[in-house]
């Protein structure tokens, strides 16, 4: 599982918002519900990253987790 904090500051700067993940290829894209905009890329084997629509005032905290290993975290009994 990869976790990605995108703001360095303080968390009482910023609204928060969770993003959603999905994976296309090599790159691993992020999206807000909340900012319909907003995108970030990261390329999970050159770790490059792009950014699309992004603001100052919003931290945006996401997860990738591969569908390969989804149901070892939803099937606890």
């Amino acid at each position: 599982m990869l976790n990605f904090n995108f703001n360095l500051s303080s968390d009482d700067e910023y609204e928060i918002h969770s993003c959603k993940s999905y994976r296309d290829g090599d790159w691993i894209i992020f999206y807000c519900p909340i900012c319909i905009d907003y995108e970030r890329r990261i390329n999970w084997r050159t770790r490059e990253m792009k950014s699309r629509n992004v603001k100052d005032n919003v931290k945006h905290l996401g997860n990738y987790i591969p569908h390969e290993y989804k149901k070892v975290f939803e099937n606890l009994n």
